[in-house]
């Protein structure tokens, strides 16, 4: 039997793109309601069929944020502008490997500060923040709190990695902050919970995509996020947990103030505390990866967009 390929078929089911191209099937759907592409047919069942032209079109877009560039920009390009931007050279833009992950991690171990620093602001320069993020700081937690867990690494080596990175965001932030945006994002983590190096990381994904966040600082009690929530009037509240946080409070505690914030208030998690959490929360956004979160953001407007003006 002949291999039946993207070009060989009349369109392709959801399941099949989400396969595909890499997009989730949540992405597909909010991409199509807030930028009108893609734009499926319809089965005899009323489920979705894609075209191939607009497969590849997908794929293509997925390979470019990959790099670093940004949905909402990549979804308004032609078909001509994705090509260019496509054939650009990305050696600059191309995902650090273990051997330059490692060089890192050994200026961590020999408490090297200043070449640890240069290097960060380096990679911020050369990347921007979205993929300095993605592509350098949080692969770089990971392989931390992997050598620390095998004894390679103190708890002073651990710490003071996280202050040089907290330091060096808190400094950027303070040359980004925006005085408006939208949606407004609360940002705290629940009690029992105190690291802040997460929040910092979302804190400047929300700026660089034109959000605003509202800083609540770590360990807050839910009565009192609820009443922060209410009191700045955001529209979304995002929680990070750590990898010392256990997956069942985390998702007991979401339970929890799910049933206490306003419907309309939207409910985002994130961090490595998230990622053992597979089933879903109803009326949670989790942002297990980074790249969850520009999910979370184009779900809020979406949604936003397609209310009835009053």
């Amino acid at each position: 039997m002949p291999t039946r390929t993207i070009q060989a078929i009349p369109g392709l089911p959801i399941a099949s793109v989400e396969r595909e191209t890499g997009l989730s099937k949540d992405t597909l759907r909010v991409w199509e309601r807030r930028y009108g592409f893609p734009t499926p047919e319809r089965d005899a069942n009323g489920e979705r069929l894609y075209a191939p032209l607009q497969v590849r079109r997908l794929a293509q877009i997925k390979r470019l944020m990959d790099r670093g560039h940004r949905p909402g920009k990549l979804l308004a390009l032609d078909e001509a502008a994705l090509l260019a931007l496509d054939e650009l050279p990305s050696a600059a833009q191309a995902t650090p490997g273990d051997e330059q992950l490692d060089a890192w991690l050994n200026l961590v171990k020999t408490h090297d500060s200043e070449a640890l620093q240069q290097a960060f602001h380096r990679e911020m320069a050369k990347r921007g923040m979205a993929r300095f993020v993605q592509d350098i700081v949080a692969p770089l937690i990971a392989r931390v709190g992997a050598a620390w867990s095998r004894n390679e690494l103190g708890i002073f080596e651990e710490h003071l990695f996280s202050q040089h990175l907290e330091k060096l965001f808190r400094t950027t932030l303070a040359n980004m902050a925006p005085q408006t945006g939208h949606p407004r994002v609360l940002l705290t983590t629940l009690s029992g919970e105190e690291h802040t190096l997460g929040l910092l990381m979302v804190e400047a994904l929300l700026v660089v995509e034109d959000a605003y966040p509202v800083l609540l600082g770590p360990q807050t009690p839910i009565d009192e996020i609820v009443r922060a929530a209410s009191l700045k009037q955001v529209d979304a509240v995002c929680l990070s947990f750590s990898s010392a946080y256990s997956p069942a409070l985390a998702a007991q505690g979401l339970r929890d103030l799910r049933q206490r914030l306003p419907g309309d208030t939207q409910l985002w998690a994130g961090g490595y505390g998230v990622k053992p959490i597979r089933k879903p929360i109803d009326g949670v956004c989790l942002v297990p990866e980074f790249q969850d979160l520009f999910d979370c953001l184009a779900g809020w407007r979406s949604a936003k967009d397609s209310k009835p003006a009053v």
